[in-house]
């Protein structure tokens, strides 16, 4: 063990200038093989023979620089000659309907086996960039492929059938592969979501070191090999001490740019790769990618020490199909383990919504009955944020906690689900919560900015075994001027800090998963309300037409009634005693007061219509209202102040008149004060904007303040403060509501009375 390192892994950042341009093995360092472009090396392995060809006619654009040691003809006379210089015409004709038949741009195809020149090659094809890569291989000296290869594969793949779990199955993939390959060590290799690796399983020969369980850089895979990996399934490099051959001429005539060989089984390898492999002793390697779900899982890792190592072209064919193998039944036991707990999840999803859809808002669904949030995906605590309200369940960070961390995702985090087990990483000031927060699972659940629901995982402290101190991936060469891969790969032991245990890609799955259902449950309650709202509409035109009989219909014989009482009075003056007089004036003044009840009835059922939203300017509308009462106000004296900062608002100008026009119209009714006064203003609390109408009349006790809200309720005389229907204050309450504010009263007998209301925190925004 070197030492402890008490703090997170830290990134790999090598700080020197770049070169201009591509960057190939002609100028690549550990400073810049991130970005290193591999599939144009210029250049092939030792133990073949490289030919590209014109498709159309076969005329030979460029050849390697050994095709005379290997083929017998010299590269600088090959290209624009034909393909007959090196294949005989039953050859071609071979390839012809190879190419006719299966050959794409992809995997290299074998077209047959031959004696060239004296030597024995496989000969393979396939198109890349508008030309065909015909690869000339060399068979091993030694040719020791195998009689009973396919009985070896099947009696594998027979075995790993059997495996109880993935671990199980790992080791046993691990064992056979050796089996029948002969490498001193074959690993099997998980990429982690940080794009570093760690050793799952193992099988080598006795005496040498062990690497299972040993983490490594994302440094030791650049994302340029792991983009190769992901095109095919085998790669091999039989002599790392090879010296490259180069192409002639190096770019490819028809483009003239570098031959691209993605595909390529001959490709030269990284310059830094080959160093690497030699700083581990490694002579000779192969790399089986494992994929699952079109994504790159891991990779087996053949490793040989003792001298080169060729392996013969159907042992590697083999090795593919089982490669291909591992990686379907891989996938399949991964899934398998995790079947209970997404089981779990499912039935857990299915009860969650039930709780969610009886509750009128989504977050006490998630959080107050059991299951919770939390109970989901496993995890110490959750949160469900909307419109900025925070509810928690479990061992959550503090409201303002989470409320810090929605801001970033809102503003930094595009994606629908988002998960990390170091959000420390990502967001530094998360370190201070890391007991509660160091991982996060995040859900964008709607396309409101903040509406999330969170997991949280707390810290857990660990310690990773790595293959060498991971924050100094590089060596300098000898001379200084360059960076070399490390030469170090003794145990190296870091304590890692705030991160938690990972989430997985069930859980990932599942988080998604939840989020459609609960878009569902959204489009659903919104097909509820849709039809709530067409039965409003019906239910306002019913009204309309209510309001229409009740204007024509009720008032007419009405006002009959108002006008034969007072024909009768008129027509017999003097001729009535006085209780017929005393009945007909009595009919006239009833008739009178229930004119006004309809008209009053009218006037608040139409207050629960939609309402206009326009720019109102409140000091225009209590300059209008004062105005209007201007008569009233001069026969009783009233002293009228108003306030010169009122807001800009938005509603409906013509209800916001009503309401001052009312609250005024009250102010100087209910006051018997020798010099009536009347107070209109605004004042801000907490942020927001409380406006009032105060006076010093006669006051209401407080038993009546909600009482004098509700429709036709006067506290006095139907005569008494001039009369009236006892619908003002009513139909003023309706206006506010309708404008998402609210209003109270502030009030004793005897002391005046104040009538404070607010509007919605949209409506009151600046214009």
């Amino acid at each position: 063990m070197r030492r402890v390192k008490p703090q997170p892994m830290p990134e790999n950042r090598v700080t020197n200038a770049q070169p201009e341009g591509m960057i190939t093995s002609k100028h690549v360092d550990l400073s810049n093989c991130d970005r290193e472009e591999i599939q144009y090396p210029g250049s092939i392995q030792a133990h073949g023979a490289m030919v590209v060809v014109r498709e159309l006619d076969l005329r030979i654009l460029q050849a390697s620089a050994n095709t005379l040691d290997l083929l017998g003809v010299g590269a600088e006379t090959l290209p624009g000659g034909e393909l007959r210089a090196l294949l005989a015409e039953g050859d071609i004709e071979t390839l012809q309907r190879r190419l006719a038949a299966d050959v794409a741009e992809g995997a290299p195809v074998h077209i047959l086996r031959r004696q060239i020149a004296g030597r024995e090659f496989d000969l393979l094809v396939h198109r890349s960039d508008g030309v065909l890569i015909l690869e000339f291989e060399l068979r091993p000296a030694a040719d020791s492929a195998v009689a009973d290869l396919y009985s070896d594969l099947r009696f594998s793949v027979m075995k790993l059938e059997t495996a109880a779990n993935l671990q199980s199955f790992l080791d046993l993939a691990v064992r056979h592969v050796r089996r029948f390959t002969g490498f001193d060590r074959v690993m099997a290799y998980k990429f982690m979501e940080d794009g570093s690796g760690w050793v799952c399983a193992e099988a080598l020969r006795d005496g040498l070191e062990s690497f299972l369980g040993l983490h490594y850089p994302p440094s030791d895979i650049p994302a340029p090999a792991r983009r190769l990996y992901s095109l095919t399934w085998l790669r091999h490099q039989p002599d790392i001490g090879y010296r490259p051959v180069r192409m002639i001429p190096e770019d490819n005539p028809q483009t003239g740019k570098a031959l691209d060989m993605s595909y390529a089984l001959l490709r030269s390898v990284s310059v830094m790769y080959v160093d690497y492999l030699k700083n581990m002793g490694t002579q000779s390697s192969m790399v089986m990618t494992l994929m699952k779900e079109g994504k790159v899982w891991g990779l087996m890792a053949c490793h040989h020490h003792a001298e080169p190592k060729h392996v013969p072209y159907e042992v590697r064919v083999a090795c593919e199909f089982l490669a291909h193998t591992v990686s379907l039944q891989m996938a399949a036991r991964e899934d398998a383990e995790h079947y209970e707990y997404r089981m779990k999840m499912q039935a857990t999803q299915t009860t969650l919504l039930g709780s969610v859809a009886r509750h009128a808002d989504f977050a006490s669904g998630f959080v107050k009955d059991a299951p919770t949030l939390a109970d989901f995906i496993n995890s110490s605590g959750a949160a469900c944020v909307v419109n900025g309200a925070v509810s928690t369940t479990g061992m959550a960070p503090t409201v303002a906690q989470i409320a810090y961390v929605v801001k970033w995702l809102s503003s930094q985090v595009s994606d629908t689900v988002f998960a990390t087990d170091c959000l420390s990483a990502h967001l530094p000031g998360a370190a201070a919560f890391a007991d509660r927060c160091a991982g996060l699972l995040a859900l964008r659940f709607s396309k409101a900015a903040g509406d999330f629901l969170l997991w949280f995982r707390p810290e857990v402290v660990q310690t990773v075994n790595w293959a060498g101190d991971p924050s100094k991936p590089v060596e300098t060469s000898d001379d200084g001027k360059s960076l070399r891969p490390r030469n170090s790969f003794a145990l190296w032991k870091e304590l890692v800090r705030l991160k938690s245990r990972p989430w997985s890609s069930v859980e990932l799955e599942a988080a998604k998963g939840l989020r459609a259902a609960v878009l569902e449950l959204v489009l659903e309650r919104a097909e509820k309300l849709g039809k709530l709202y067409e039965d409003l509409e019906l239910s306002h035109a019913e009204l309309d037409s209510f309001a229409h009989v009740a204007a024509h219909d009720l008032k007419e014989p009405l006002r009959g009634i108002h006008t034969y009482a007072q024909i009768l009075l008129e027509e017999n003056k003097g001729q009535l005693d006085a209780d017929v007089v005393s009945k007909l004036t009595t009919m006239i003044r009833l008739s009178k007061r229930m004119d006004e009840l309809i008209n009053s009835l009218l006037v608040y059922s139409r207050m629960g219509r939609m309402i206009a939203q326009t720019a109102v300017n409140l000091s225009e509308i209590v300059a209008e209202a004062v105005d209007s009462l201007q008569m009233r106000i001069g026969e009783e004296k009233v002293e009228v102040r108003i306030a010169a900062d009122l807001p800009v608002v938005r509603g409906d100008r013509e209800r916001l008149l009503e309401v001052y026009t009312n609250l005024i119209l009250n102010a100087i009714k209910y006051n018997d004060s020798a010099e009536k006064k009347i107070e209109i203003g605004c004042r801000e609390r907490a942020g927001t904007s409380i406006l009032f109408v105060k006076d010093n009349g006669i006051g209401i006790d407080p038993r009546h303040h909600e009482k004098i809200f509700q429709i036709f309720q006067r506290l006095h005389g139907k005569s008494d403060y001039g009369g009236g229907t006892g619908a003002g204050l009513a139909i003023v309450k309706k206006i506010i509501d309708r404008h998402g504010g609210r209003i109270w009263v502030e009030s004793e007998a005897g002391k005046g009375a104040s009538f404070y209301f607010t509007f919605s925190a949209a409506a009151t925004t600046a214009i």
